[in-house]
């Protein structure tokens, strides 16, 4: 889980660091509409190479400003092959949440 989470370890995360260091850093305008309330769901779909994964991983930086980065969850789902796959990587991260004590967690 950590490949996916460099944060939790202190370390930069690439896909972040690849667009910061673009001469162009444009933001998409969905980054100020996700909100964070409690129990919110959101579906954040499109075609391939349209920068939805930059998107999020832009949301994830603003977030750790103010959160515990262990708090913060992104796993990318390109190599499951079932959503039995996605529930185990589900339930080993609010293991290892509940062992390190985080009450709530944004998982993208």
């Amino acid at each position: 889980m950590e490949e996916y989470n460099p944060w939790w370890l202190n370390e930069p995360d690439p896909f972040y660091e690849k667009w910061a260091e673009s001469e162009v850093k444009w933001i998409p305008s969905v980054v100020e509409k996700f909100s964070f309330k409690s129990y919110a769901l959101h579906f954040f779909i499109g075609p391939r190479q349209v920068g939805k994964t930059t998107t999020l991983k832009i949301i994830i930086h603003n977030l750790l400003k103010t959160r515990d980065p262990r708090s913060i969850f992104y796993y990318s789902c390109d190599e499951l092959s079932d959503y039995r796959e996605l529930g185990e990587i589900l339930d080993n991260y609010l293991s290892a949440r509940k062992e390190l004590g985080i009450k709530s967690s944004i998982i993208f």
